[in-house]
């Protein structure tokens, strides 16, 4: 079946799906291992939610939620984001000769940091959609997809070596140099790695293998 999959507006964790003239919503950031192995959207079912209003799936579509909090959420990430680019010409003044065991625990720390700013970015487009919607409320279905074309293959695939590689490449570095800063950039690779996910299942023809309907318990 080739089906249509669109983002939600203003909300990049979760995908709209219509499947037959029915909307689903796609949580593409739930679980939190097909976040860090995005190939597995690929190989195990996904869950979707059923939008039965049409007056609410036209809202998801065509309109901007915000949580609350959201000004102030940006408002700390782009001053968090702007000091690291104008600490960017220090670089050479953050070696800290320490040994490479406290090194390889600072990557560590560093790794965790990453993923828990991923959870609370992801925790904060969950309540966005939260405001207008409850997806546990909604009919859950299992759906099982595949990759649009070779190319959609080849190019997830191409992504996540590529983050992936540097990512290992610059901590690496880190733990050879001690330079702060080199750790900071294999953190900002790591998250983009993360991000990879959105690759998947992008806006475009959705290719289905097949879709259960766990209420009703047969395949479509």
């Amino acid at each position: 079946m080739n089906d249509n999959v669109q983002h939600l507006v203003n909300n990049e964790r979760y995908r709209l799906l219509t499947i037959d003239g029915e909307t689903y919503i796609m949580d593409i950031e739930s679980p939190f291992w097909k976040v860090v192995f995005p190939f597995f959207f690929w190989l195990f079912p996904n869950r979707i939610f059923k939008v039965e209003k049409r007056s609410m799936a036209d809202k998801l579509k065509t309109e901007k939620i915000q949580a609350k909090g959201g000004s102030f959420f940006i408002f700390v990430t782009g001053i968090s984001y702007t000091s690291g680019m104008l600490l960017v010409p220090l670089m050479d003044k953050f070696n800290v000769p320490i040994s490479s065991l406290i090194n390889i625990g600072l990557l560590v720390f560093a790794v965790i940091l990453v993923i828990i700013l991923y959870i609370i970015v992801s925790h904060y487009r969950k309540r966005k959609l939260d405001n207008v919607l409850e997806l546990d409320r909604l009919p859950q279905s299992k759906l099982w997809i595949r990759p649009n074309s070779v190319g959609h293959l080849a190019n997830v695939v191409f992504s996540y070596l590529v983050l992936l590689g540097f990512s290992i490449v610059i901590f690496l570095g880190y733990i050879q140099t001690g330079n702060i800063m080199i750790l900071m950039i294999a953190s900002l690779m790591l998250f983009g790695l993360l991000l990879t996910n959105r690759k998947v299942v992008r806006e475009g023809n959705l290719v289905v293998k097949s879709k259960v309907d766990e209420n009703k318990d047969r395949i479509i």
